[in-house]
């Protein structure tokens, strides 16, 4: 189990979920082996697999409305996923807002 991963918050929870997400993508520029997964793939259901195997869940819709609400479209390039990844978290402030 990962010690990031909350298990205790409440499952479906919009706050949690996003709370989640934030933590996984604010370990993307530390992890080069993370990175390096990301960057295998270029779609968000991809992305939750990948949390979901570091021990982070969230919904492929989750991120693909922060991809929307950051002006990001919905697909990444080859080996561009991280970058990506990285733009949303340094929103997070703004997209955690009410």
């Amino acid at each position: 189990m990962d010690l990031d991963a909350n298990p205790s918050a409440e499952p479906g929870s919009k706050a949690s979920e996003l709370e989640a997400l934030f933590r996984f993508l604010g370990r993307i520029q530390q992890d080069q082996g993370l990175r390096d997964q990301l960057n295998e793939v270029i779609t968000a259901p991809d992305v939750v697999a990948i949390g979901a195997a570091h021990g982070f869940q969230f919904q492929a819709a989750t991120l693909l409305g922060l991809f929307e609400r950051c002006n990001e479209a919905p697909l990444a390039r080859q080996g561009l996923m991280d970058e990506k990844l990285i733009r949303v978290y340094l929103q997070r402030e703004r997209l955690q807002a009410p």
